[in-house]
């Protein structure tokens, strides 16, 4: 069970390993959605997301014969960052099955890192799949990027400094791909009246169709910018029942509204963030349901293709400037 005791001493484990990242109100969000909003600036992370919580905290928690084995992991890339920050910088062994089409601009994020990357599938289920027959074939050991209690209890870590840096808040908004964050932050939350709400991209929503449907959705085979929260959920995951249990609600939105939402971040707070990180954003841009409330959104990445940023605030940037 991943409980609020346990991601605690899984956040004071961390040391000088893990940036306290910082909370900034957000006056021009809180003007759109009527709520007291402040933005969790999580993309500052060490390794450009919040994943590294989760794959120091799997990774710790290994034994010493575990960890010296080969370690394998598979993602769309802010997994893939963390992982390689970890296990290059400890001297591990590792492999890294990324998509054949993964952003470049978090493959461009790996090029510190000596790590053997491999390419395979053109859905990151199949890349995850991959990584896990591959892990078994060599003894190895699996770093998945969500499904996994040390993973998510890792992810959890955020709701620690959520509560120290704003100890009244009443909502917690974070991105949902394969739940990882989102579980993690509401088992932090479970037992406390803070609401924990997911977003995702309506072309992309296999968390928010599992919970209506009652079981694992499929892909979805429509296409989104937020490749970081693409790909769907793997059966059996425990995000599913997590989130099936704690969560207070998801959001969704189109794929204008998430570029809408990173130029709105650029123009009002000159700083970069990804489509992934910016469904919460965008949520909050178009409903007024949370007025009233305090609200902290989880900037989660920051890694953005330039053409697609270049678009984004050729087209919106001046709406919001």
């Amino acid at each position: 069970m991943i409980t609020k005791e346990r991601i605690t001493e899984a956040y004071n484990r961390f040391g000088d390993q893990v940036l306290k990242t910082p909370i900034v109100y957000s006056s021009e969000l809180s003007k759109h959605s009527g709520a007291k909003v402040y933005l969790k600036m999580e993309h500052f992370q060490n390794s450009g997301s919040f994943k590294l919580r989760g794959a120091l905290t799997k990774i710790n928690s290994l034994n010493k014969e575990d960890s010296e084995k080969t370690l394998v992991a598979a993602s769309t890339g802010n997994h893939a960052a963390a992982f390689a920050h970890v296990t290059h910088m400890r001297g591990m062994k590792a492999v890294l099955f990324l998509p054949e089409k993964a952003s470049p601009a978090k493959v461009k994020a790996l090029d510190p890192y000596d790590i053997d990357i491999r390419y395979f599938g053109k859905k990151s289920m199949e890349t995850e799949q991959k990584a896990a027959e591959y892990a078994s074939e060599i003894g190895g050991v699996l770093v998945h990027p969500y499904n996994d209690p040390e993973i998510i209890t890792g992810q959890g870590t955020i709701g620690v400094e959520i509560e120290e840096q704003l100890p009244d808040v009443e909502v917690v908004m974070a991105p949902i791909g394969g739940g990882g964050l989102i579980s993690g932050l509401a088992s932090y939350f479970s037992s406390s009246t803070v609401d924990v709400i997911g977003s995702q991209p309506e072309n992309a929503a296999e968390m928010f169709h599992s919970i209506e449907k009652g079981q694992i959705a499929p892909p979805s085979e429509l296409d989104t910018i937020s490749d970081a929260t693409a790909g769907g959920i793997e059966d059996g995951s425990l995000t599913f029942d997590i989130c099936k249990e704690h969560l207070a609600g998801i959001d969704l939105c189109n794929e204008e509204e998430i570029k809408r939402a990173i130029a709105f971040i650029a123009s009002n707070h000159q700083t970069l963030i990804e489509p992934g990180a910016a469904l919460s954003v965008a949520t909050l841009m178009h409903t007024k349901k949370y007025q009233g409330k305090k609200v902290v959104v989880v900037l989660t990445g920051k890694k953005i293709n330039m053409n697609l940023l270049t678009e984004i605030l050729s087209t919106y940037g001046s709406d919001y400037s």
